[in-house]
């Protein structure tokens, strides 16, 4: 699908997100007044009801734009799947507006409402999706499919397929077959891949010119391996003067973790290698969603961390609170605060080291603190200060990234978004004297398939198992 056709569509399904979720607030608005449900107080004005549907619009418009909703590369999902997607994050932007109208205090809103618009908005949205679904396929009946050609070798022959097999929701490409090109293995890799896939594997035309004329096609997909680079020198021009569509698929898929992404800078277009979803308006909302959480953290934690610190102060001089240096977002130090848990002096003869069992230089409390965690609390603060996130990888100290980043391979990525308070390698025990690769492992699966449901749910699971673990010391 071109990029305008892309752009129309993401419109088309915003439209109707938004749309559908605004009936649903005035359908359940009509369904409490509507003389079905006792009205011990009377109607109340549409007015008060009706001026909230932009501020409904625009949470309900984020969460879904920072669940990956609106994101060009999103990979396409079952309608089953997409529904429980539309479920989890209008159960999220619920808990939110529930939340705004706590703090909109100019009129307290019906209970009975929320409850109707938190069951029937979900279905609303659905059916929009779903009938934009039965739209697009009736287009595809009534268009005429759109005849592509493959030009690749080895692996990269695999991407382009995939690119005409899924780049569409309106009109499925009938692939004309693949011309195969690179080196004999890269030909004979890309022949298996033709053959697994009943593809037509067809001979390198000597002129595209006659090939195109006898062959008519509206698409050229060109997916090549670094070593057949020397094709776009001789072949590329021919081609792009015979066929109104040409693709290239560069080559990255060893250099990147994540999804590559495309600007254009000055009208030069820039690919980026590592691009990671949070970003636009997915980080806005995450850092909306910290500062909530830091502030709900005080709440709960506050009376604690008052204790906490009196009794810091008492068991072994020093200051109560210990700031580290630690490596962030784009690799920026910044000092995380913490309940002092050694005696000041812990590391004046040894430098940096490691904490791991059975090391004796925590205090009887230091030990109790880091054990259950709770010594991390005061980065709360931190959170605050934008320096780290509720959820996130957990911050190094600089000593100690330099020798990762050296021995492991993608350690450094994980620098792509801020450090958080808790971790998915957290919460799935990855924690203190443990693998370093399997910690990679999560941090870098979070960053790929970050969502604010996912965060939601680290959230969640550190509640529960997040802040006692044997691995904690």
């Amino acid at each position: 699908m071109s990029r305008k056709n892309q752009d129309a569509l993401l419109i088309l399904r915003m439209l109707s997100d938004m749309t559908m979720v605004s009936l649903g607030w005035v359908a359940a608005f009509s369904l409490r007044f509507s003389g079905i449900l006792p009205i011990p107080k009377g109607i109340p004005s549409t007015v008060l009801y009706f001026k909230l549907i932009p501020f409904i619009a625009v949470i309900w418009f984020g969460t879904m734009a920072a669940s990956g909703f609106y994101r060009r590369t999103r990979r396409r999902r079952s309608a089953f799947m997409e529904a429980l997607d539309i479920l989890q994050s209008c159960a999220l932007a619920t808990i939110l507006f529930i939340a705004f109208t706590y703090v909109y205090e100019e009129y307290r809103y019906s209970r009975i409402v929320m409850v109707i618009f938190a069951a029937i908005h979900p279905w609303m949205l659905i059916t929009g999706r779903s009938l934009i679904r039965k739209a697009l396929r009736r287009y595809k009946r009534l268009s005429p499919p759109r005849r592509t050609l493959l030009i690749g070798g080895g692996d990269c022959l695999g991407q382009a397929e995939r690119l005409a097999q899924d780049s569409t929701d309106i009109a499925r490409d009938e692939i004309l077959g693949a011309v195969l090109v690179g080196d004999a293995d890269s030909v004979l890799l890309a022949a298996a891949f033709c053959a697994a896939k009943g593809l037509k594997v067809i001979d390198k035309p000597a002129d595209w010119v006659d090939f195109f004329s006898k062959n008519p096609c509206e698409s050229v997909l060109i997916a090549l391996p670094h070593r057949a680079a020397d094709f776009l020198e001789t072949d590329l021009e021919r081609i792009a003067d015979q066929v109104p569509d040409v693709k290239f698929v560069p080559d990255l898929t060893r250099f990147t973790r994540f999804a590559a992404g495309v600007d254009l800078i000055g009208g030069v277009p820039v690919v980026a290698i590592h691009d990671s979803p949070l970003a636009g308006i997915g980080s806005v909302l995450k850092r909306l969603v910290d500062i909530l959480g830091a502030l709900v953290g005080f709440l709960v934690f506050g009376p604690l961390m008052l204790v906490i610190a009196v009794l810091v102060k008492l068991s072994s001089p020093g200051p109560v609170l210990y700031r580290q240096e630690r490596m962030g977002l784009d690799g920026k130090t910044f000092h995380a605060l913490k309940f002092r848990s050694m005696p000041v002096d812990a590391e004046a003869k040894t430098g940096a080291v490691w904490a791991k069992a059975g090391d004796g230089r925590a205090t009887p409390l230091g030990n109790f603190l880091r054990r259950s965690s709770l010594d991390e609390t005061p980065q709360f603060f931190n959170i605050l200060r934008g320096e780290m996130s509720l959820v996130g990888p957990r911050p190094e100290r600089p000593v100690f990234v330099e020798q990762f980043r050296r021995n492991i391979p993608g350690y450094y990525l994980r620098h792509k978004t801020k450090a958080g308070l808790t971790g998915w390698a957290q919460v799935n025990g990855w924690r203190g004297n443990t693998s370093i690769e399997k910690r990679i492992e999560c941090d870098l699966f979070y960053i790929q398939n970050w969502s604010l449901k996912f965060d939601l749910k680290i959230i969640l699971l550190t509640v529960f198992k997040g802040f006692i673990n044997k691995n904690a010391y």
